[in-house]
């Protein structure tokens, strides 16, 4: 746009310094600005009077100075508010370029329309002028305009935009009845806060007003946990189906910024149910990802639930986020084919290959995240969780405290939520880890059958001191060739970390590097014997990897109460 002429533009600043002083406050200048544009001409501001001497094309160039010029005569309140009381001829073109403008500004504080709306009294003035067949073009803006002028219209500061657009204006323009009815309903669905803002609806924006959007909304806000139930799953994917716009809500509400906490002001009350829905929404939202089978979505969850808790000061993830980090983790599983089991099973069935593939490199990173290759532990505050092998030949993840406790089920409630990114990253790691274990039995199982014999040395270094083959050796009965001849026992660490062989009555032979070793084959041993090895292992609940000591008939080798997952988890 060509500058102002000299002399308007000097005249502008003249009338500008006569109404509000050389250096006015900003809320002088608003106050002032209301009082100066009253409706009696003799009343009028020296603003108004420059502005009714005007030609109509220099008040358009005046106007279009004061939005585009921000280091110029933007801050001319006053300039403003007699422009919107002037007719200036705007072209349609001309207006959808002040709307433009004044909207442009808003991008620079969604939080905070306080700002902006000082600045829409120009664009919306020029609208007032123009055919009701050409303000068709204008309802995105308009819409725009509505969002941020509702929270700020019903605050405190209302008294600042008596001049501006109000919700009944503005949906009088747009002359859309589903445009009030959105109105009515967004403090229902999308409250604001006590300090006016809401971060959902700022990253909506005019995606609202979309038929469907607050339907869907709505839906979301009904999760009951971070794993739903079945007929919450067929709701959003009946929602999913009829709303041509679910990907890109799905998509603003992922990737809504929860780690600045803009609600400090607000009573305890509203933050905490402020924040409570938030976090609903954007659980649900990952669900909602996962159900569309969109490869991109699918990795937004991943990375919303990376991003949660990077800059936090104590580990773990903060209270706000367990809910949305516990169900995208969740929705992640369900959709690669890893739904859990019993009850909770969550199986989202019906997804592409493609869906499938984006969930589990989604997992896969989060994984990477916090686990390096051939990693088994991971430090949690004043716990550790490891992956364990465990003597029957299953895995799982244990964690123990500073002082080598187990976790009580209070205690793994409470890690479940907090350390749930970590504790998936080992999850996520079990599959490997029991395809491995699976391999070492097999192979025991073969040297069961085969008799194959081991020296001493060996059997320590490969066998017994193994992370993986370690547990399961000392589950199953040996057998040792020594000089004062053949002894029977099950492998238990001695004094100074050195292997021992323990029998039935409690004796021990220490195995040495000239030693040879077999697994006992009860089939080369008589009844009493296999029976005094049944009840042994009996006694002390052990569970072998593979079939060496029969299990009696009726007999059962896991304590009652005992939750260890079997060997397929």
């Amino acid at each position: 746009m060509p500058p102002l002429p000299a002399a308007l533009r000097k005249a502008a600043a003249r009338a500008r310094r006569r109404d509000l002083g050389q250096h006015p406050r900003w809320e002088e200048e608003v106050r002032r600005g209301i009082v100066l544009a009253p409706a009696d001409p003799s009343q009028w501001s020296h603003s108004h009077r420059l502005v009714d001497s005007l030609e109509p094309r220099d008040r358009r160039r005046l106007g279009l100075a004061l939005l585009s010029n921000p280091h110029d005569t933007r801050g001319d309140i006053c300039m403003e508010a007699a422009l919107t009381r002037h007719p200036c001829g705007w072209s349609p073109e001309e207006a959808e370029e002040l709307l433009a403008l004044a909207l442009a500004e808003s991008d620079h504080d969604p939080y905070g329309f306080h700002r902006v709306c000082r600045c829409l009294g120009l664009p919306l003035a020029a609208v007032r002028e123009q055919e009701p067949s050409e303000r068709a073009r204008y309802r995105p803006g308009l819409r725009a305009v509505l969002l941020g002028a509702r929270d700020h219209h019903d605050s405190a500061r209302s008294e600042q935009c008596r001049w501006h657009l109000s919700v009944e204006e503005a949906t009088g323009l747009l002359d859309l009845p589903y445009d009030r009815e959105v109105l009515e309903r967004l403090p229902r669905v999308l409250p604001v806060g006590d300090n006016g803002g809401n971060r959902a609806l700022a990253e909506l924006g005019t995606l609202v007003f979309e038929p469907g959007v607050l339907d869907l909304l709505a839906v979301l806000l009904g999760i009951d946990g971070f794993r739903p139930a079945q007929p919450w799953l067929g709701q959003v994917r009946e929602r999913l189906e009829l709303l041509a716009v679910a990907p890109e809500v799905v998509g603003a509400l992922l990737r809504m910024d929860t780690s600045r906490p803009d609600h400090l002001t607000e009573s305890a009350f509203s933050r905490q149910r402020y924040v409570h829905d938030e976090a609903k929404l954007m659980a649900g939202a990952a669900w909602a990802a996962c159900l569309t089978g969109d490869p991109a979505l699918i990795g937004l969850v991943a990375a919303q639930a990376l991003g949660r808790g990077l800059d936090r000061r104590l580990p773990g993830l903060a209270d706000r986020d367990v809910l949305p980090a516990r169900a995208g983790v969740t929705a992640l599983s369900a959709a690669a084919g890893m739904p859990g089991l019993g009850r909770h099973r969550r199986a989202l069935s019906g997804l592409p290959p493609e869906a499938v593939a984006a969930a589990r490199a989604a997992l896969d990173a989060i994984a990477d995240e916090f686990l390096s290759e051939g990693a088994r532990e991971i430090a949690l505050d004043h716990h550790t969780a490891h992956l364990a092998v465990r003597p029957d030949g299953s895995v799982g993840v244990e964690i123990r405290t500073d002082r080598g406790q187990p976790v009580t089920s209070y205690g793994m409630r409470h890690l479940n939520g907090r350390y749930v990114l970590e504790l998936t990253a080992l999850r996520l790691r079990l599959p490997r880890l029991a395809a491995e274990a699976d391999r070492v039995c097999g192979v025991l199982a073969e040297l069961l059958a085969t008799g194959t014999e081991l020296t001493g040395e060996p059997f320590g270094a490969r066998w017994l001191d193994h992370d993986v083959a370690g547990p399961l050796c000392q589950a199953l009965v040996w057998e040792a060739d020594t000089v004062d001849g053949t002894f029977t026992g099950l492998p238990v660490r001695g004094p100074g970390r050195r292997w021992l062989l323990r029998d039935i009555r409690g004796r021990t032979h220490e195995v040495t590097a000239t030693d040879t070793l077999r697994l006992w084959n009860p089939v080369h041993a008589d009844r009493a014997q296999i029976r005094a090895w049944q009840v042994h292992l009996e006694l002390g609940d052990l569970r072998q990897p593979i079939r060496q000591v029969p299990v009696r008939r009726g007999a059962s080798r896991r304590a009652t109460g005992d939750a260890r997952p079997p060997r397929s988890s």
